[in-house]
């Protein structure tokens, strides 16, 4: 029997928005997750909390009311609920064997499967194994502590809620512990329900020495006393004396608990009565306040108790009430052929990419020696951590018995280093790092810090040879300067991975800005071509006649070098495909230049400002017709926020 909530929506509300994002702009997205323990604050952990996730995965849907609450919320689009509506995790799954000994940076769990359904799982994943690591380490490390002497769960009135008793509950058993107290986790998971008695049961009575007898009359077989409700010593002694009349009627004392005071002093005491009063098998339980470290020191001392009662800081993980774990992305696949690595870049927070094995080392007396993190397609000498769970949706790996599990720990646990299993020492034990890993961490750190590096692209406003040569319909005259330099951004930008954006005045026969002007830049004729060193061979143009998606726009700036955006009149935004291709790319920063000034320039300068880009003026690659309209153009460029730059700068990577 399992305890379960309903758990449809155990999901952080990004989880969603992302997902929605993503069916609309990356539906086919495959993505690999590690969900791994960020830093360590445990010498060890116990990954635990997996077959809990696993059971999640297989049955994670949504139902109508979850679909009608998140339409409710007025947040999402119709057709993405109709995808929720159908939706089911088909992924693949490798993770460690619960209970497993895990360190710091060790996929516990590896998730493979569409971007979406990736994501959406992710914080239940989360949630399930830190809560169920934290509680699984705590309780290790008191059962390793103990020496081999029972520790029983205390916990249930001190946990976060009753979910987390009966995580406190299983997981302490599956790690060592000897029962608990909690009858409902009894019940749900055949654990052995233990207990004695209360403080305010021995008040109850008159008599401390009633209370005793009444219990154990009706209790004969769980005779186990509370006597520090008072005073220690005599509720010892008058332990021992219901004990001595108890036993002429066939009734066994079965031991006494101390929960307060010196437990070493107190407890020697105790046991010297005892032995004394013939009761030398009647055990001693020690309780109240105790954690890994107070276990140590009474076993250290050699405190003379067969058992220790565990509750607040084990079943709240007092000192580190949480596990660092976190479920990062680690490569992610579109419609290539393979999967690119990813890894996260930030400050203290960087990750390692590509998909991962961990390979644990022995001894000849099989203890653990070293754990080697490779990636997945590397071969190593050791043991695999990481199997395969579940495939295309289907769980292939079905849970063990919590009693199974339970003798998996200690066989597990036998393999820990001895120093690891002092908690005052600073020994860590040897994680490595594959040599291939490193390599792919360094070269995609490289590669992400181009990838983020301010996105820049140029716009050349007609560079034609009707306005730059000296032969053309409409030459502006002192451009010269302007042709040269146009040239040498055209080399820059190419080499430097550069998107360059070109306007071309592209005109038709009888067009009416021939009224005003004569006629120029006519499409095929040489006089519309771009001049000599600013055309590139990888390029496209965009004419007027069709209209482009956003989708499809920024693929096209993906894959050439140079767009070519034809315009009938003075703006480049006339062409209708500007405008999306800026929002397509969205660049940082915007580089102008070009004929002529108080034109064509202009409209382009004054469209990208209206749409708040930043816009940078290359001041020695215009060319103006009229010096007075330049400079108060170029006056209120600059109150606008515009910047001023030249060829020189630009080359020189001032930029």
């Amino acid at each position: 029997m399992k305890f379960s909530m309903k758990n449809n929506l155990a999901i952080d509300l990004y989880e969603l928005t992302m997902a929605q994002v993503y069916f609309k702009y990356a539906p086919e997205t495959q993505a690999t997750f590690d969900l791994f323990i960020r830093s360590p604050k445990r010498q060890f952990y116990i990954a635990a909390g997996i077959d809990e996730a696993l059971d999640f995965l297989a049955d994670l849907k949504f139902s109508k009311n979850d679909i009608e609450y998140l339409s409710g919320l007025d947040l999402f689009d119709r057709d993405f609920l109709g995808y929720l509506k159908k939706f089911r995790f088909q992924g693949t799954v490798w993770a460690m064997e619960e209970p497993e000994i895990a360190f710091a940076e060790e996929p516990i769990m590896r998730v493979t499967a569409n971007l979406i359904q990736a994501q959406i799982a992710e914080s239940f994943l989360l949630n399930k194994i830190n809560c169920a690591t934290t509680l699984a380490t705590k309780a290790a490390r008191i059962v390793i502590a103990a020496k081999g002497k029972d520790i029983f769960d205390f916990a249930l009135r001190r946990t976060q809620g009753l979910e987390a008793s009966l995580a406190c509950a299983r997981y302490s058993y599956m790690c060592g512990a000897g029962g608990t107290s909690n009858v409902l986790a009894g019940s749900l998971y055949g654990i052995p329900v233990v207990g004695t008695m209360a403080h305010s049961f021995v008040m109850t009575f008159e008599r401390e020495i009633e209370s005793f007898l009444y219990f154990s009359r009706e209790f004969p077989q769980k005779a186990v006393l509370l006597v520090d409700t008072y005073d220690v010593e005599k509720g010892i002694e008058a332990a021992i004396r219901a004990g001595v009349f108890l036993k002429k009627k066939g009734i066994e004392l079965a031991g006494l608990r101390l929960d307060s005071g010196d437990l070493v002093r107190e407890g020697r005491k105790a046991r010297l009565k005892l032995d004394m009063a013939g009761f030398i098998d009647t055990a001693l339980i020690a309780s109240g306040d105790l954690d890994e470290y107070k276990i140590q020191e009474l076993i250290a001392a050699h405190a003379p108790f067969d058992s220790f009662g565990v509750g607040t800081h084990m079943g709240c993980s007092s000192d580190i009430p949480y596990t660092d774990v976190i479920y990062k992305l680690v490569e992610t696949k579109n419609k290539t052929k393979s999967f690119l690595p990813a890894m996260k870049l930030s400050r203290g927070k960087t990750t390692y990419p590509g998909r991962k094995q961990v390979f644990r080392v022995f001894d000849q007396n099989k203890i653990m020696q070293k754990d080697l993190i490779t990636l997945d397609s590397e071969k190593s000498s050791g043991k695999k951590i990481l199997k395969k769970v579940f495939d295309k949706g289907s769980r292939i790996y079905q849970e063990k018995t919590l009693s199974f599990k339970r003798k998996l720990f200690f066989e597990k646990i036998a393999c820990l280093p001895e120093k690891l299993r002092c908690f005052d020492t600073e020994t860590k034990y040897p994680v490595e790092i594959s040599k291939n890993i490193l390599a792919l961490t360094e070269k995609l750190a490289e590669d992400i810090k181009r990838r983020i590096q301010v996105k820049q692209i140029f716009i050349d406003v007609d560079c034609q040879t009707d306005f730059l040569c000296k032969s053309g319909a409409l030459f502006v005259k002192g451009s010269e300067r302007t042709a040269v330099n146009a040239s040498k951004l055209t080399s820059f930008a190419k080499k430097n991975n550069i998107l360059i954006v070109s306007t071309q005045d592209t005109h038709s026969k009888n067009d009416p800005e021939f009224r005003e002007f004569p006629p120029h830049c006519l499409k095929g004729t040489k006089g519309c071509k771009k001049i000599r060193g600013t055309l590139l061979r990888n390029s496209k143009t965009l004419t007027l006649k069709k209209k482009y998606t956003i989708d499809e726009l920024k693929k096209t700036a993906e894959k050439f070098d140079q767009l070519i955006i034809e315009k009938p009149t003075y703006s480049a935004f006339a062409n209708p495909n500007l405008k999306p291709l800026l929002e397509a790319v969205f660049p940082d920063r915007v580089y102008v230049y070009g004929v002529v000034t108080e034109f064509c320039v202009k409209e382009v300068v004054e469209g990208l400002l209206k749409q708040s880009y930043s816009v940078f003026l290359v001041i020695d690659a215009v060319k103006e017709i009229s010096s007075q309209e330049k400079d108060e153009l170029y006056d209120s460029w600059q109150k606008k926020g515009v910047q001023f730059i030249k060829t020189a700068d630009i080359l020189s990577n001032k930029i």
